[in-house]
């Protein structure tokens, strides 16, 4: 038979052991639960991130949307703009014309009220007479 201070050594020994074991297992649980609130904490960075990226995107989508507004009312505006420009060149080419044949009209007039002018002088010749309209400082205006 084994002696009783074998038995104490071998009961210490499974004691100490238990207690070791204890030991690691309470060492066990504590890294579980801290590695748990680590991904907690890791899930949540994770899920604040996202929504910051979500709202970001709400936001550049509604800035999308309102210069795409600004660039259709531009367009808009260009259009209009580029209509009323045409109907003035036309106008302009119009008032031109008319011009040129108000100018050339005058012309013609001068010259028969010249040939019938009460300013003739003596022998038929003519004296100066100032023209209606001075076509010479108008003749620079195109448009």
């Amino acid at each position: 038979m084994a002696s009783p201070g074998a038995v104490s050594a071998v009961t210490s020994s499974s004691a100490g052991s238990g207690a070791t074991r204890a030991l690691t297992e309470e060492r066990k649980r504590k890294r579980k639960e801290s590695n748990r609130l680590s991904a907690q904490r890791s899930r949540a960075r994770k899920q604040h991130q996202v929504d910051e990226l979500e709202a970001q995107v709400a936001a550049l989508r509604a800035r999308n949307g309102a210069m795409a507004a600004a660039v259709n009312e531009a367009a808009r505006q260009y259009a209009a703009v580029e209509a009323q420009n045409e109907l003035l060149r036309a106008r302009t080419l119009e008032l031109t014309a008319r011009w040129e044949s108000l100018a050339e009209l005058i012309q013609y007039m001068d010259a028969a009220a010249a040939s019938f002018s009460p300013f003739a002088g003596v022998n038929g010749a003519v004296l100066p007479q100032p023209p209606l309209l001075d076509t010479a400082m108008y003749g620079n205006y195109y448009y």
